[in-house]
């Protein structure tokens, strides 16, 4: 049986791997010569008109496409609805390798 306690997580980007030292000896990121204070007189985001403009876009955008559902229900009800096998196939493990 292996030692649980040698097991230790990865390290994360932008994570100090110092914290994983026994001997309690960690830099703060407050003590990185690299850090500056923002400038908060120039950095301003404003996002509230770009958000209001895009949802009365999506608001007239219907959440299903009733015309193409319309299609395929009639397709498969009078049995011309065909499926390429292959294809969906490719589908499926291209979706499955993007996780």
């Amino acid at each position: 049986m292996s030692n649980i306690n040698s097991i230790k997580p990865t390290l994360q980007p932008d994570v100090n791997s110092s914290r994983n030292v026994a001997d309690g000896n960690r830099s703060t990121p407050a003590s990185s010569p690299n850090v500056s204070a923002p400038n908060t007189e120039t950095d301003k985001v404003s996002l509230s008109e770009t958000l209001a403009s895009l949802e009365a876009k999506l608001a007239n955008v219907p959440e299903v496409d009733s015309a193409r559902v319309d299609a395929i229900k009639q397709a498969i009800d009078d049995g011309s609805y065909t499926i390429d096998s292959q294809e969906l196939a490719r589908k499926m493990i291209d979706f499955e390798g993007d996780f």
